[in-house]
């Protein structure tokens, strides 16, 4: 541990410093809750203490591995609300589902094995399934950048309270964009893994963290940034899974932030890259989300009920057939053959203010979700590594959103390193361009792209969506 950690407050103290000074509560700075005392794998009660004469050589085998994480030894991190601690309250992201876990599940027994001290939990969307973070029954996360945007889901808690410097890493999942997408709302880089796809049947999920720069995310996942060498990259702006186009701001920053990257010995070329599959093969993916959502009990928010509703129409052999035809795509050997990566916005148009589309109708909601964020599933649906970046650092441009770029490596033909090397580079490029080109000052009106709200019924401070997760049990 450094000097400068050592010096450091610690999580609750910068808490309650944060909440003085802003004025808003824990929940708004995307805390759910803070635990009454860190929770390091030492304290865990059921497991062999570091000092005790019982354990062997190999004590700690047994524990789970899988995911890709690094040495958090002494490092403070909040656990995604979806997770389950011995001991502690989970809610689920909705004051309806709230318990008391008799157990810790593999994700958070993960980060005890790496060293995390986890002080607390993260503000999550309801059940993960939305791209937004609005817990029903609990207040929302407000973007530190400025509260006219909100703060992507389904992980908005983690990237929130990293923004705000509460914790320099918070534990996220990202089954359609969870972590990239309220990364980007708040003007972070961030990292979805490589993952399994294929893990206990088809599953879009991959667990991460969200940090607050690249060499801490590096850390995070045990990595070092490395640049790469004469990639071939692939830019489009045209949406995969929507026919809404793409804020032209954000097009025309993408594209010459892209562009420069061939002033580097990184990239060898950018050039315009085709569609990876036709529009049509999303409705696989939301027919998946819908069916994975068909068992999830008691009361949810009307987006999240209209899925589960929807899903329990999906009978058990076509959810199979159709997760074999999801697992049978692969761009690399088809439309993107000539290609390493492939760099699009990460979002389609400015984070438009909360409740936007908890405010539409179920149907609605789950379109706008779609046309907001048209690219990133198909790094869920492939199980590759994807980055976002934000073109200019948000202190340069205070009160606006900084414009975000998704670089998303096609199979192994890069690595999760290379992706951050990379990333570090759009980082450096792009300060020659007009930091005002590379932001917007104003949130998105959806209403202008034909979404319209609709009166809901009281009691839903938080309608369910699809993009954030593969819900019932592989959160986003």
């Amino acid at each position: 541990m450094t000097s400068s950690a050592i010096d450091r407050p610690d999580f609750a103290t910068r808490l309650q410093t944060e909440i003085r000074r802003t004025g808003l509560t824990a929940e708004q700075l995307g805390v759910a809750r803070i635990y009454d005392r860190p929770r390091t794998l030492a304290t865990e009660p059921n497991y062999p203490h570091p000092d005790s004469a019982e354990k062997g050589p190999d004590w700690l085998n047994w524990l789970p591995t899988g995911h890709l994480v690094g040495d958090l030894s002494g490092q403070e991190v909040l656990l995604k609300d979806l997770q389950k601690l011995a001991g502690e309250v989970t809610t689920m992201g909705s004051v309806h589902h709230q318990l008391t876990a008799d157990h810790s599940d593999t994700a958070a027994l993960r980060l005890l094995r790496a060293g995390a001290t986890l002080v607390g939990a993260s503000a999550s969307a309801e059940y993960g399934t939305t791209a937004y973070t609005e817990p029903v029954g609990f207040p929302h996360p407000v973007n530190p950048l400025g509260a006219q945007f909100m703060p992507g889901g389904s992980s908005g808690g983690a990237a929130v309270a990293v923004a705000r410097r509460l914790v320099d890493i918070a534990h996220a999942t990202d089954g359609g964009g969870s972590i990239r997408i309220p990364a980007a709302c708040c003007g972070l880089a961030a990292l979805k893994p490589a993952h399994d796809r294929y893990r206990g049947g088809f599953t879009p999920t991959a667990h991460g963290f969200i940090a607050k720069d690249i060499p801490t995310t590096a850390r995070a996942y045990g990595l070092h940034a490395a640049m790469p060498n004469s990639l071939r990259v692939g830019y489009t702006n045209m949406g995969f899974h929507s026919p809404v186009p793409v804020d032209p701001r954000i097009a025309a920053a993408t594209a010459a932030s892209a562009s420069l990257l061939v002033t580097t010995d990184a990239v060898a070329s950018v050039t315009a890259a085709p569609a990876p599959y036709p529009p049509s093969t999303f409705d696989l993916f939301s027919t998946v989300i819908a069916a994975r959502c068909a068992d999830l009990p008691g009361t949810l928010s009307p987006l999240t009920a209209w899925l589960r509703s929807t899903g329990r129409q999906v009978p058990a052999w076509r959810r199979r057939r159709i997760e074999e035809a999801i697992c049978s795509l692969d761009p690399s050997d088809g439309p993107w053959r000539d290609f390493d990566v492939i760099a699009t916005p990460t979002i389609a148009h400015a984070p438009p203010p909360p409740g936007t589309f908890s405010s539409l109708s179920p149907q609605d909601n789950f379109a706008a979700q779609t046309a907001w964020t048209p690219w990133g599933t198909l790094w869920n649906l492939m199980g590759w590594a994807a980055v976002t970046v934000p073109l200019v650092d948000p202190s340069r441009v205070p009160g606006r959103w900084p414009i975000s770029l998704m670089l998303g490596a096609v199979g192994d033909r890069v690595s999760e390193s290379e992706l951050l090397g990379l990333a570090t580079l759009v980082i450096d490029a792009t300060r020659v361009l007009d930091p005002a080109q590379l932001s917007v000052g104003e949130p998105s009106d959806f209403g202008l792209l034909g979404f319209r709200a609709v009166v809901q019924s009281e009691g839903h401070a938080a309608p369910g969506g699809g993009h954030g997760c593969g819900c019932g049990g592989a959160h986003g």
